[in-house]
């Protein structure tokens, strides 16, 4: 034990001594491990986000949509009808159903205009709606059964849709020459991953129906009477639409599966950016080899020296591999710092825009990132440690004569 403290202290003292090598060195490390750690705990965060809103929707809903999951896209296929809704309904284990009547459109306020995104909905799901985080009123009030010219935005339509406007409850939009009132400003989707959908404008099904001309749903929410049933409820309601459309032209996905998807989808992305950072590893290696093979040209006569008074090939081998070892230990705690205060800053910059994005932090990915870097060092340095060690002593106290 006391040789090991001793060859740390000893390689502690050459890395000091070579202070300005020893941070460009450090720095592909740091920038390597920081990458890490930052992608990982982004990543980690995003997943949490993604998991709680989809959470939020309820793990007993399931989503029925136009076209299989192999043909056209849903934006093209329109095959669910209204009456597939009635269909659900007498499903066993069905406990509620809500369709979404969707369509764009041009909104017009004060000679301006902009696109929008048109939803219908009954107004008997309004405890669903809220609950699911899809409509939060925060000024004006909820759809009701008897209005037909209304409509609610979100709050940042209210600022965002038209320049240097502002947009308040009782203002009238026109969309296709006919004129709707705003009754209510809602907060933006939290159960949307964030509200991505800014001109996300809800109305009563029936004026979409009327003044839109959507006469059928786009999709079609399930809520199973219990979570346990929500496969079964899935089952019945392919087997029951089949038989209805008489071709699969639907896609039935319950919550958990579209948890599952994304979460294939964010590993994924994580895993390509994790491997990309993991170039600035392979710098740092090159930089500590380079680092070792020079101290080792440097140091020629001290290891003569040593080798002359009795050190062993194992212990020059050793000495250099600690200090190849140190400075990857080193550029792994530095880094993980960094990373992590690279991840608070982005998950600020994200809360800002208005999307909560939490720090996800992982003990074990940050002692297992340290370890790498020291790793990394460590196998950098074997060869310069290595060359070092096979030094003749002679040889080694004529070097530079």
């Amino acid at each position: 034990m006391q040789i090991d403290l001793e060859l740390f202290e000893i390689a502690f003292r050459n890395l000091r001594a070579q202070k300005l090598r020893s941070t460009l060195t450090l720095l592909g490390i740091v920038i390597g491990i920081g990458a890490i750690v930052a992608l990982v705990s982004i990543g980690e965060g995003l997943n949490d986000a993604v998991n709680e809103q989809f959470e939020a929707l309820g793990m007993d809903t399931l989503t029925v949509q136009n076209g299989s999951e192999l043909g056209m896209s849903t934006a093209i296929t329109r095959s669910l009808k209204e009456e597939d809704m009635g269909i659900i309904e007498n499903i066993p284990g069905v406990e509620d159903v809500m369709g979404f009547y969707e369509t764009a459109g041009i909104a017009e306020f004060k000679k301006q205009q902009t696109s929008i995104f048109i939803i219908g909905i009954e107004t008997k799901n309004r405890e669903y709606l809220e609950s699911s985080g899809y409509i939060n009123i925060m000024k004006g009030r909820f759809l009701e059964s008897n209005d037909r010219f209304a409509l609610i935005i979100p709050e940042s339509f209210v600022n965002d849709a038209f320049e240097g406007e502002t947009l308040r409850v009782r203002d009238q939009l026109e969309i296709n020459d006919q004129k709707f009132k705003i009754i209510g400003i809602s907060e933006d989707m939290s159960g949307a991953f964030g509200g991505f959908a800014s001109n996300m404008i809800w109305f009563p099904k029936q004026t979409v129906q009327d003044f839109f001309g959507e006469e059928d749903p786009m999709e079609i929410l399930v809520k199973a009477t219990d979570r346990s049933l929500v496969s079964e409820v899935a089952e019945r309601i392919e087997d029951r639409l089949y038989r209805a459309h008489g071709e699969e032209d639907f896609t039935v996905m319950t919550t958990e599966n579209i948890m599952e998807m994304a979460g294939v989808v964010l590993g994924l992305i994580q895993t390509v950016l994790v491997a990309l950072a993991g170039i600035s590893l392979v710098v740092g290696g090159i930089g500590i080899m380079n680092t070792m093979l020079m101290s080792v040209m440097e140091r020629t006569k001290e290891i003569g020296i040593m080798k002359a008074i009795g050190a062993t090939d194992t212990l020059v081998l050793s000495m250099f591999l600690a200090e190849a070892g140190l400075i990857g230990a080193v550029g792994g705690i530095m880094g993980v710092a960094f990373g992590l205060v690279l991840a608070s800053i982005v998950s600020f910059a994200a809360g800002a825009s208005g999307f909560a994005l939490p720090v996800g932090i992982n003990i074990g990915s940050m002692v297992g990132a340290v370890a790498f870097a020291m790793i990394v060092g460590m196998v950098s340095g074997y060869l310069p440690a290595k060359k070092a060690s096979m030094l003749e002593p002679v040889e080694a106290l004529r070097y530079g004569k």
